[in-house]
Order: C-alpha cells, then sequence, then structure tokens
C-alpha cells in the first residue's frame, strides 16, 4: 500500500492494520453473494449507491462517455431513487481513471483479461 497516499497518512498504527485486515477480509469472499452480503453488513444503502455511481462512471469513461453523457445516462426517470451522480464525482473518478496504475485499471483490466462483460 502506498504510504503517501493521503488517508493512509492520517491512520495511526492501529487504525492501519485494521485496514489491512479488513481488506483481507474483503478478499477471504469468494463470489458476487458473499461480497454482497458483507458489504450490506458493512455499508449502509447510501454507501453502497455511492461505490455503485462511482464504478458506474468509470466504466461510462472507459468507454469514452463525456461527462453530460455520464450525468444524462445515471440521472434516475422521475419518480425513481432521487440519487445521482455529480460533474465533481465525475471529475475525481476520471483522475483517479486515467492514474495506469490506481485500482480502477487494475480491476477493469482484470475483468476484460477474464473476458467478463463490462
Amino acid at each position: 500500500m502506498d504510504h503517501k497516499d493521503n488517508f493512509v497518512s492520517t491512520l495511526n498504527n492501529e487504525e492501519h492494520d485494521e485496514l489491512i485486515n479488513l481488506y483481507q477480509a474483503i478478499l477471504t469472499m469468494q463470489t458476487p453473494e458473499e461480497l454482497h452480503s458483507f458489504f450490506t453488513d458493512l455499508c449502509s444503502v447510501n454507501e453502497l449507491k455511492a461505490m455503485l455511481h462511482r464504478w458506474q462512471i468509470v466504466l461510462r469513461i472507459d468507454k469514452g462517455m463525456s461527462y453530460e453523457e455520464i450525468i444524462k445516462r445515471l440521472t434516475p426517470a422521475e419518480g425513481v431513487s432521487k440519487s445521482t451522480v455529480s460533474s465533481t464525482t465525475i471529475s475525481r473518478v476520471k483522475n483517479c481513471y486515467n492514474n495506469q496504475d490506481g485500482g480502477y485499471r487494475t480491476a477493469l483490466n482484470r475483468l476484460k483479461n477474464k473476458n467478463l462483460d463490462i
């Protein structure tokens, strides 16, 4: 883990060790169903939606969509959940996506290498 990371640098030793332990716990999940069960225990509905929105943005950026197209595609229909994505979130995701060694790229490349639909 990059110790220059802003988040990691704010942690004390105990928190850092427990963060590593959390990551190790996530890595023990073997199926999407197990991951879903773990994440629904760990996160609120809004936290899960925020993660989903970021991943949806990654997928659309990877397809070459513009900010405007992404916002249009991810804006819920009338009468559906009011949760939406902002241009600020898209910008942050795109900055991370542009990092060739970042987590988004690693995940996308591994999914593509496994020929999974993304």
